[in-house]
């Protein structure tokens, strides 16, 4: 089973009214149906939002606003499909944790220095993430 992040940013982030807005507009796009499926010439209802680029990854807390509300880093999957796509990314490996706490920490020892974010901004670029496509 997959299991949802501790990272209480990421999870403010899935319980706003935008996220639900998000969510709506991918599974419009979608049909409702697992896009992992349909690549593999099935059709299942699809019913977890995936974030393709994980969002704790991200280094900053605007980075992870932005990688959690693009449309265009999400799938909507099956449950069997989420929980294969966790596996094969190793998600939920002890190293991943550990990285992903250290990530957390990062970001809020972040907070007291106000120029850190301009200072990441190139790292951000860097990591690919787009802007929000809502």
């Amino acid at each position: 089973m997959v299991t949802m992040s501790r990272d209480k940013n990421y999870q403010r982030l899935l319980n706003s009214p935008r996220w639900a807005e998000v969510k709506r507009i991918v599974w419009q796009r979608t049909g409702g149906l697992c896009e992992r499926c349909k690549r593999e010439g099935f059709i299942h209802a699809g019913v977890d939002c995936h974030h393709i680029k994980p969002v704790e990854g991200a280094r900053t807390e605007s980075g992870m606003r932005r990688r959690c509300y693009n449309v265009n880093n999400i799938e909507l999957l099956c449950v069997p499909c989420h929980i294969k796509t966790h596996t094969e990314m190793r998600s939920h490996t002890k190293d991943k944790v550990a990285e992903n706490k250290r990530r957390g920490a990062e970001r809020r020892a972040s907070w007291l220095d106000p120029h850190y974010e301009a200072n990441q901004s190139e790292d951000s670029k860097a990591e690919g993430d787009e802007p929000t496509s809502t």
